[in-house]
């Protein structure tokens, strides 16, 4: 696999913020995204400093599989691993209160550090303190809490601050609406700060209930399982644009999707594009089988048809239809020898880059592809 690699979820799960490490970028000691990876000659992959701290601390051999390891020369940078992390991209961790950036995984945490968005862990002053308010919350969760259900005593300060007397209001009411007497001036000024403190409270009480309604969103589409996708995969890539400028500029560049399933106890697979090898005009695609908690039970190699649709967002009759029979003589149908199998079956001229701007991007710059697995 090239060391410049994407992997890329549906559009539901481009919009989660998912930040477990993936099972081959996770460092087997402290069970985090590789930090500096380093690959050792029995062949796997640690932090830096976990393995650091291991060989010196614990015992001068690999933690898998006690290997003898000297750290002087048995261990190596893995630069090719570090590359790919750092072009896996996720939403900042306070991308619901605003911030729009996208950071590779060993980038988070310093970036939590000063984003402007970040929840202050601060005391903060009720903002109501201009009137008189004492109230100062040890952190911005309490100051909310404190906003929501302090509304009536907000108001009281604000008639105070204004009238100059809360007593003489305190138990002050509406007149009736049927005797429309005229009002003072004092009166209108306190109706009106009345109604502005009430809308403006139950504004901020709305505000919670729709940041807890896409918290709980967000884990719907989190729990959105490919074992479930019968057979489909469908591969909405966005920027596709800018996508194709960067395997143009690197033929080494790849970029794959996420996975699919063509049952719950069936075979698992992904697909991948490229430049074609044979020339940059054309798009390479190429569908990968993936191992998976099935594969013991499974016949191979694999039997089936593999449909390929270049889908026509606008006029969806346009779009490119391609079907492959799996053959048996062919290796990218036997069981996968690693988590994605290095062979993949397919098309090395899959399109032309030209058209597939021109005729199948979106206005949004998104390409969708298709891939339906059948057993046969």
């Amino acid at each position: 696999m090239s060391s410049f690699v994407k992997r890329e979820g549906s559009a539901e799960e481009n919009c989660l913020q998912v930040y477990l490490p993936e099972a081959r970028y996770e460092c087997p000691i402290c069970y985090c995204w590789l930090n500096e990876p380093i690959l050792t000659k029995c062949g796997h992959r640690f932090c830096r400093k976990c393995i650091t701290y291991w060989l010196n601390e614990k015992n001068s051999i690999c933690p898998l599989d006690n290997e003898p390891l000297d750290i002087d020369s048995d261990i190596f940078p893995d630069n090719c691993t570090r590359r790919e992390i750092s072009q896996i991209k996720k939403p900042c961790p306070n991308w619901e209160r605003g911030c729009a950036d996208q950071l590779s995984p060993t980038e988070i945490d310093s970036h939590q550090q000063q984003c402007r968005f970040a929840m202050s862990s601060q005391s903060q002053a009720c903002p109501f303190a201009r009137v008189r308010c004492k109230f100062v919350a040890p952190n911005e969760i309490t100051l909310n809490e404190h906003l929501a259900t302090d509304c009536q005593r907000h108001l009281q300060l604000l008639l105070e601050s204004h009238t100059g007397s809360g007593d003489r209001y305190r138990l002050w009411d509406p007149p009736d609406k049927n005797i429309a007497p005229e009002m003072s001036t004092n009166d209108l000024v306190r109706s009106m700060y009345e109604r502005i403190v009430i809308l403006e409270q139950e504004l901020h009480i709305l505000t919670i209930k729709l940041s807890k309604q896409d918290t709980q969103l967000a884990k719907v589409h989190k729990e959105i399982d490919p074992r479930y996708s019968a057979g489909v995969l469908l591969w909405k890539m966005d920027d596709f644009s800018s996508k194709v400028d960067t395997m143009l500029g690197n033929s080494n560049c790849m970029f794959y999707s996420g996975e699919a399933y063509t049952s719950p106890h069936g075979y698992k697979f992904c697909a991948r594009i490229n430049v074609s090898p044979r020339t940059k005009e054309f798009i390479g695609l190429h569908v990968h089988l993936m191992q998976s908690e099935n594969d013991y039970h499974l016949e191979w190699p694999f039997k089936g048809r593999i449909k390929i649709t270049l889908l026509n967002v606008r006029n969806p009759e346009r779009s490119q239809h391609d079907t492959i029979m799996s053959k048996p003589e062919i290796l990218a149908f036997h069981r996968p020898s690693q988590e994605i199998s290095p062979r993949g079956f397919g098309f090395l001229e899959f399109a032309k880059i030209k058209d597939i701007l021109t005729k199948f991007m979106d206005s949004d710059n998104v390409v969708v592809i298709k891939i339906e697995m059948n057993i046969v």
